[in-house]
Order: structure tokens, then sequence, then C-alpha cells
């Protein structure tokens, strides 16, 4: 008689009512023949066997491994959501329960377990895998940007605890994603989602070999799924090029040093930069922020008589100083006139602009000098100017100099 194997499902409950439907008691490779409605996606060069399929109401990513992996892996993705990485969701695992695999031995005949798991995702729509970003002649700009987003997936990760141990464009997927930008509004941004978590180890802090050897290990990945897709014919020349690693390796040390200042900084004034200022990608932008609101807070001080905190200062300087000129920016449409520029880059540029131009002239030149300097050299044009008079009004009122 045919053996019946037993279905575990380790699934939230969310998800439970449409895996049930799905054929557990037979290979996923053999779904499609059961009236599975299994999806037609492009991905990544895998060593499992890995199917997408749609039942009921959601989309799933389903990969055949065992079930201790598929268990140790579920719970990594978690713990990475839980850390706000961006990463596959979790559905849970499911077990196949076939009948005991016989082992002869020396004092006979013995059984051995016979699981077969599957690690259950949701299906991310939206993403670039791995072999579409090879098979297409991206311009060097464009290419640069898909490395800025896995660079910033690697700084997420490591920034906080977390080794990946498998990294490689293989286990990475590229999506089209919105953010929401401090006083720009929504942008549209190239973001990389982790979608392998076996080998993820999660430790209180990352030792600086373990982060080296995490992009050593996605660089020689970059060779031999170039060479993989040479063979299938799917890619193109000059892709994973020495100097595209170079860029990797720099781009992820300059960021590696924003994030712990900026962690510093936030250790320091109890404030989020990236929630309320912006992203940045200059260390030394970190430090100027920092300086700013310490002469803030000696200015408090003096004016109210007592010694005021760091994190009273800086609440006041984004209150008073930083929120009514970055309004600014956006309701003038300044930032139409430095595209690419977040506001609190804006801010700190025109800020130095101001410095460098005080030091030449021996004197404080003032702010409204330093924009309109500024506008002229970095994007401003003729007819910018009733735009920059207009901001050039508002900015002498938020500072208070109006006559």
């Amino acid at each position: 008689m045919k053996h019946s194997p037993h279905i575990r499902f380790h699934v939230d409950p969310i998800f439970q009512k449409e895996l049930e439907q799905l054929p557990w008691s037979v290979p996923i490779s053999d779904w499609h023949s059961y009236g599975v409605n299994t999806l037609n996606i492009k991905r990544g060069i895998s060593r499992h066997v890995v199917i997408f399929v749609k039942t009921g109401r959601f989309s799933f990513g389903i990969k055949e491994i065992s079930e201790d992996i598929s268990r140790k892996e579920i719970d990594n993705y978690e713990q990475l959501l839980l850390k706000g990485i961006h990463t596959l969701i979790p559905a849970g695992f499911v077990v196949r329960e076939e009948q005991p695999i016989p082992i002869e031995t020396p004092v006979g005949i013995q059984y051995e377990e016979n699981f077969i798991a599957h690690t259950v995702t949701v299906l991310v729509n939206n993403v670039l895998p791995d072999s579409l970003l090879y098979s297409r002649n991206f311009r060097k700009e464009n290419r640069e940007k898909i490395w800025d987003a896995i660079v910033q997936m690697f700084i997420q990760l490591h920034s906080n605890g977390v080794y990946w141990g498998d990294a490689s464009l293989a286990n990475t997927l590229i999506k089209f994603d919105k953010r929401e930008v401090p006083f720009i509004g929504i942008q549209t941004i190239l973001r990389a989602y982790l979608s392998d978590a076996e080998t993820v180890e999660i430790r209180p802090k990352l030792s600086k070999s373990m982060r080296e050897a995490d992009l050593n290990f996605f660089f020689e990945s970059m060779d031999w799924i170039h060479e993989d897709l040479r063979l299938s014919g799917m890619t193109r020349e000059n892709s994973g090029t020495e100097d595209d690693k170079l860029y990797i390796k720099e781009r992820y040390m300059q960021l590696y040093r924003v994030e712990r200042k900026k962690k510093k900084f936030e250790q320091q004034t109890s404030f989020n930069i990236d929630k309320f200022l912006g992203s940045i990608s200059n260390p030394s932008y970190v430090d100027q922020f920092l300086k700013h609101i310490e002469e803030h807070k000696w200015y408090m001080s003096e004016k109210l008589g007592y010694d005021v905190t760091l994190a009273a200062a800086t609440r006041d300087w984004y209150d008073t100083i930083f929120v009514p000129i970055c309004t600014l920016f956006r309701t003038e449409h300044i930032v139409e006139l430095f595209k690419g520029k977040t506001a609190a880059e804006l801010y700190i540029e025109i800020m130095n602009n101001k410095y460098y131009l005080s030091q030449q002239a021996g004197k404080d030149v003032g702010m409204i000098p330093a924009m309109h300097d500024y506008a002229t050299k970095f994007g401003a044009t003729e007819k910018h100017a009733p735009m920059i008079k207009q901001i050039t009004d508002n900015m002498l009122r938020i500072l208070g100099l109006t006559k």
C-alpha cells in the first residue's frame, strides 16, 4: 500500500489557509502537473529547487531544503525584520515526512528520518534578480546606483551585527521602492533585499575581519556568477569588473564611517539623523551637524542662564533653525535647483559656503549672500532669479533680519 506522507505546517496563521491548499505530499518540482498556479518569474541561480506560486490571496516563493536549515532561515528572517533590515517576509516552513530510510548496520536494520522541508516566503514584487542585472548593459551611472543599493544593505546588516555568510548577487533582489525624504517628499529609489538567510549569523557586534569576509565573498561571487551566466549566453562584457569592486569597497568604507558617526551622534543627542534630517553620505557632515548644535547649546545656555542639555539643544535647534530653513527649501522649490541633494546636505553645504566666503571677506557675509553664491555656482541660472529672490525674502524673515 502506498505511503501517504504526513505534512507538518509551521506557518503564520495569516497564510495557513492558502498554504494548506497546495499538494505538499509531492515534490514541488512536480506541482505544475497538479494544477498549481506556478508563476514564471525570472530568478537568480540557486543550488536548491525553488518555485513561485499564487494561491488564494497571496503569492509565495518556496524553497526545498532540510528542516533544520529551514527552521533557522525562517527565524533569521524574523530577526532581520525586527532589526529593520530589508529582507523577505517569512510565511513559515512546511515539512513532508516521508517513509523512513532503512539503513543496514552491524546490529541490524535501522531507520533514518526522511523529512523534506520547504522555506516559504511572501513573493516580493517588482524586483530585478541577478540574472537580469547582469544581462543588461547598464551605463556606469546606473550600475553604480545598483552597487549603492547593495552597499546600503551591507551597511544595514553589519551595523546591526549581522554576518551574511553567503553574500552574493544570487542571494540579492533589487527593488524599486518608495522612500519619504525629509523636506523633499517621496522619492523612487533602488533598494537591495537579502533573499537568502540560511547562513546568516546575528551577533552583538561584527569584527572588522568578518565584515571584510562578507565583502570579499561577494566579490568572489561576482566572478563566478558572471562565469555561470557567460556559459549560459546571458551575460554581457565588463560586468562585475575590478572597477566595480573598487567602487563597492570604497563606497562601503565611506558609508560605514557615516553609520558609525550617526550612531555616536544619536547616543549623544538622542536624535536620529536619518529620520529627522535625511540621508547623508559624507562622514564630516555628521561632525558639522554636531558642531552647529553645540554652538546652539552655548547660545541657549547663555540666554537662559543655565546649562542646557545637548539633547534639549538639539531639539530646539531642529525646531527653530533646521526645520524653517529646510521647509523653505521645499516650499520654494529650491531642491529643484539641486537635483539629488537632500535638505540635510543642502543645509550643510550652504553653511559651509557661508564659512568660506566669510573667511575670504574677513567678516561674516551672512546667510543670504552665501545662499545666492551657492545657488549661482551649483545650479541656479538666470531663469531662477525670481525663485532666488523669493527664497531670499523668506529666509530673511526666518532669521529675523527683515527691515
